[in-house]
């Protein structure tokens, strides 16, 4: 199964598998856009994770709103984020 980024405002999106190494996520953004500003982890979940629990939300890169992160498998992910609030 692949996460995606998407803005609920506007058509950003972006997906990866959750396994994606860190070096391939920025590849990517910087190539086919759109360019998240993720915080550090090996892999795109920890990306998310990361970015997450620093900040509360992911802003969508191109009008600012947060962008919702869907993925069966974040369901734990996101129990987690809201159990350190």
């Amino acid at each position: 199964m692949q996460i995606e980024l998407s803005c609920p405002q506007c058509a950003c999106r972006f997906a990866a598998p959750p396994e994606c190494d860190s070096n391939e996520i920025f590849e990517r953004m910087f190539e086919d856009g759109p360019r998240y500003a993720l915080g550090d982890g090996e892999t795109f979940e920890d990306m998310i994770f990361t970015t997450l629990t620093d900040h509360g939300q992911i802003s969508c890169p191109d009008c600012g709103e947060p962008v919702a992160v869907s993925e069966e498998s974040l369901g734990q992910l996101a129990m987690e984020v809201l159990a350190q609030w």
